[in-house]
């Protein structure tokens, strides 16, 4: 290690750059194909330049766009229970609209306006429930937040 003294004071070297060391592995590794080990000489120095290389295998590689995972396939549900509520509310409308063209003063038309009715309650509770879903994701997605703040 170098002393410090008044000439190298605040003088600090420069990190190598990714490109730097991968093109001080690809030399070192090419060195290695070329020494021949079945010589004392070749087998001391295959021992140098494997120590060298050994210094590159602890470090932490760069990802590369292979090692990116790719997102899931089709549009990401931005919106916790959508789909759910899309249909609900066309069923509900489609139901609502079945509703008007029924007799009540029928017993076989109040049997059909009671069964819609069941219908619609549990839409409605359906609905319910996943409005209940996306608040406790907000609520718990909030305490993260005030966690991490």
């Amino acid at each position: 290690m170098d002393p410090i003294s008044s000439s190298t004071a605040g003088v600090v070297s420069p990190a190598p750059t990714p490109a730097d060391t991968a093109k001080r592995i690809q030399a070192l590794a090419e060195e290695l194909k070329k020494i021949d080990p079945t010589t004392l000489e070749g087998s001391k120095r295959m021992l140098e330049v494997n120590r060298q290389l050994m210094m590159f295998a602890g470090g932490p590689a760069a990802a590369s766009a292979s090692d990116i995972p790719e997102p899931p396939a089709g549009p990401p549900d931005t919106a916790i229970g959508q789909e759910v509520l899309d249909k609900a509310f066309s069923k509900m409308k489609e139901l609502e609209d079945k509703m008007k063209t029924i007799d009540p003063t029928t017993p076989q038309g109040s049997m059909q306006l009671m069964e819609i009715n069941r219908q619609l309650n549990r839409i409605d509770e359906m609905i319910s429930m996943v409005n209940e879903m996306r608040r406790s994701r907000h609520e718990a997605n909030m305490a993260v937040i005030n966690n991490i703040a």
